[in-house]
């Protein structure tokens, strides 16, 4: 009898709940941990408390919204009858979902000046990407090194790298977490000892009367989000370990979720609902402060329109449903944004001897993955001058990279940002479904908020295109900031990376430097592609499917095992959003789009070591 009582659970939890599937009702699959012998974090030129304050500072966004002793005290979603569950928060458990552990650690040598929210530090040992957000109460929130730390484990060896793409699967992170809530709920004796992590062993019969009715409002707010959500749900191409669909993510926090809690008179949400169907993988942000535009499509020009952005999309709170209070009023903590902005890029690249200051991409470990092939990386040198230097520019380390026509003038504060060359879709022919979110998507927003576009409905509803109405909700909140806290004109253009507030829509993407590029897999800005030798590879010999969540690196091939175990996710390249068609290197007619001739496979190895060098 025993073994049929977790079904049983089940059952009786979907009766009460009203779900619709008993499915839905199970804890997500998850590759299991593997042995770690020793931690290694490569050297990036920033400092241990620089690390961990990146790794921890809030940017004022808050999960779900969820305060943070509640993530504290909820337990993993798992049916156990003779012990209790381990709690959501454990380190071991969150790694299994690809968080890298940190230490436990409260405050940090880096003191908060003025107009900076207090920095917690990390006084519950929560992996790196967690944040204690300040409020009333303090809320759990994710940092911009939730998605922009890297790892890869080499025979026991975790090597972890700073601005490198998370492998995370944040899909089923949010999944175990809203049934974590509901499991709190529905369990039997599950919600007291919740109650008592969260109140204390002293609380009143008040107190858990309250934190019960407020569990149950958090329920009913995330059920009638996925019901509606449940409607596009079709046209959704899953993410994975390793890829999100930011932009459209974002389009959907600001002008659907946000709407829903407490949606104005007339206006109805759902218009702006749309399915996730365009992943790309994490990308890795060192230098990138540098280039003119910024996205894999080139979309973004301003640093604070950029990170600000960001955090909205992973709940940010603001006012965009209540004019008879300050509009677009924020948790935004803009000179939090700032300084990780600026800790990221350092000083002016040409204003000593040229370089990047900031953080500096990766360079190989020999001693963990082998030494680098000199004779492979001199055949692979002239191979990247004949092929890839064309785009992806000079070597950074060169002197030519730092005297390319492509590094514009110098503006007002002496700084120098590098124009990135621009290609279009059709020439590149790698998957268009992310270059056409801001070409394509619009969303309908009350009058109220001056967004410029189509009037609907006697004037209270405006259609826009989603790149101008995010552009107009962001920057209002910026400047309302910027008013509230009497910030100089000086001060903004300098907060503001001295960049306008731009945005462009254009079936393009962008091609940067490859420093670092070993670090990054998989590749294609979707990763459909696992690994190095395969981007070098006519398509028709890329994998048709591979699986992503694997952490174990093979330096030969530089990119992540492939092989489908349990809990990893598997990636159909034939679906669009997921086309690994491109870039593609293949000797053939005049007519064939290729960007380089085809390789032999012993080129293909010369090259990637010295991509390796890079």
């Amino acid at each position: 009898m025993t073994k049929h009582l977790p079904w049983l659970a089940v059952l009786l939890i979907a009766l009460i709940s009203g779900c619709s599937s008993i499915r839905d009702l199970f804890p997500p699959k998850l590759p299991p941990n593997t042995p770690i012998t020793e931690s290694r974090w490569l050297e990036q030129n920033w400092s241990s408390d620089e690390r961990f304050w990146f790794h921890h500072v809030s940017q004022g966004t808050s999960t779900l919204p969820l305060p943070y002793d509640w993530f504290i005290a909820l337990e993993q979603p798992e049916l156990k009858f003779f012990k209790d569950p381990g709690l959501l928060s454990d380190p071991e458990y969150l790694r299994r979902f690809g968080f890298i552990p940190s230490p436990k650690r409260v405050g940090s040598s880096i003191k908060p000046s003025e107009n900076r929210l207090p920095f917690s530090g990390n006084p519950d040992g929560l992996p790196v990407g967690f944040s204690k957000t300040p409020g009333n109460p303090d809320q759990i929130g994710f940092t911009c090194a939730a998605c922009h730390t890297g790892h890869m484990e080499y025979k026991g060896t975790n090597i972890l790298i700073d601005g490198a793409p998370a492998i995370t699967n944040l899909g089923k992170f949010r999944t175990a977490l809203g049934l974590a809530l509901a499991y709190t709920n529905y369990v039997p004796g599950r919600f007291g000892r919740f109650a008592t992590r969260v109140l204390g062993e002293e609380h009143t019969p008040e107190q858990e009367k309250a934190l019960e009715e407020a569990l149950k409002t958090l329920l009913a707010g995330l059920e009638k989000v996925k019901t509606m959500q449940d409607t596009v749900a079709a046209q959704a191409v899953e993410e994975g370990f390793g890829r999100l669909d930011a932009l459209n993510r974002i389009g959907t926090q600001v002008f659907f979720t946000d709407f829903l809690r407490n949606t104005p008179e007339g206006f109805d949400p759902m218009v702006n609902l749309v399915a996730n169907d365009a992943p790309v993988n994490f990308p890795h942000i060192w230098d990138t402060h540098w280039f003119t535009w910024v996205q894999y499509d080139a979309s973004i020009m301003q640093p604070m329109f950029r990170n600000a952005g960001e955090a909205f999309g992973v709940s940010a709170q603001i006012n965009l449903v209540k004019p008879d209070q300050t509009l677009f009023q924020s948790s935004l903590p803009v000179y939090n944004l700032y300084d990780i902005e600026d800790l990221l890029a350092g000083k002016n690249p040409h204003s000593e001897n040229p370089g990047f200051k900031g953080l500096r991409s990766p360079a190989w470990p020999e001693d963990i993955l082998g030494s680098i092939d000199q004779t492979r990386k001199q055949r692979g040198s002239a191979l990247y001058q004949e092929l890839c230097q064309g785009c992806h520019l000079a070597p950074v380390s060169e002197p030519s990279f730092w005297a390319s026509k492509l590094w514009q003038a110098p503006n007002d504060a002496g700084e120098r940002y590098l124009s990135l060359l621009q290609i279009p879709v059709k020439h590149i022919g790698t998957d268009p479904t992310q270059a056409k979110i801001l070409l394509e998507r619009h969303v309908k927003v009350p009058s109220y908020l001056g967004v410029e576009g189509t009037a609907h409905e006697n004037g209270t509803i405006i259609e826009a295109p989603f790149s101008q109405a995010l552009a107009t909700v962001v920057e209002k909140a910026v400047e309302l900031w910027y008013d509230e806290h009497q910030i100089s004109p000086a001060d903004r253009e300098r907060l503001n990376g001295y960049r306008p507030n731009h945005l462009q829509a254009e079936l393009i993407y962008k091609a940067r430097p490859l420093n670092g590029i070993w670090a990054t897999p998989p590749f294609l800005h979707n990763g459909s592609v696992p690994n190095l030798y395969a981007l070098l590879s006519p398509v028709d010999e890329r994998p048709k499917i591979f699986c992503l969540g694997n952490r174990e690196y093979d330096p030969k091939h530089v990119g992540y095992t492939t092989s489908c175990t349990p809990g990893t996710f598997e990636l159909d390249t034939s679906i669009p959003g997921n086309l690994n068609t491109g870039h593609e290197f293949k000797t053939c007619d005049a007519d064939c789009k290729v960007i380089g001739r085809g390789l032999k496979p012993e080129e293909r190895l010369d090259l990637i070591e010295f991509l390796k060098s890079l």
